[in-house]
């Protein structure tokens, strides 16, 4: 096993944002067809409410990601809300592959199962593990997530799932 390397945490969001990223860790491997290095980020998002959503009252929300899983199982985000507490954490970005959720393998697991774990109380925190580009590799070339296979989940404001 590689040894996982310390990073210091980036600046704190500003405020408004009620974002708090920690990347406790990157383990640097070669992505298989670039010679670009993803990286594992364990980041911790506060759930807060996406400006322009109505959550009702006792409502649970996520973090603003949608994701789908792959006829393997893997789990990649596809899609982030614009304002959302996980676009604005800069470490989570389309295309990340989602490894875990406060600890828990999501890897094989159905959509909604996923999207349980992700959603809860405003201003709660949730702790998920991605594998993706690393900071300073983002941003030099658009990428797209694989397509998924069987379903995805929406986790703005969880409206069921």
């Amino acid at each position: 096993p590689v040894p996982a390397a310390a990073s210091t945490p980036p600046p704190p969001a500003p405020a408004a944002a009620a974002v708090t990223p920690t990347v406790t860790s990157t383990t640097p491997t070669t992505a298989s067809k670039t010679s670009r290095q993803k990286v594992h980020k364990h980041v911790t998002v506060r759930r807060t409410t996406i400006p322009g959503s109505q959550p009702g009252p006792g409502s649970k929300i996520g973090i603003g990601i949608s994701f789908g899983v792959t006829a393997k199982g893997e789990v990649f985000i596809t899609g982030m809300a614009p304002n959302g507490p996980a676009k604005a954490s800069g470490q989570i970005r389309r295309g990340d592959q989602l490894m875990s959720v406060d600890g828990q393998d999501v890897q094989g697991w159905d959509v909604n199962d996923i999207v349980k774990l992700i959603v809860g109380e405003p201003g709660s925190s949730v702790v998920i593990d991605v594998f993706g580009l690393s900071a300073e590799e983002i941003g030099q070339s658009p990428r797209g997530p694989p397509p998924p296979a069987a379903g995805g989940g929406g986790l703005g404001q969880a409206r069921g799932g």
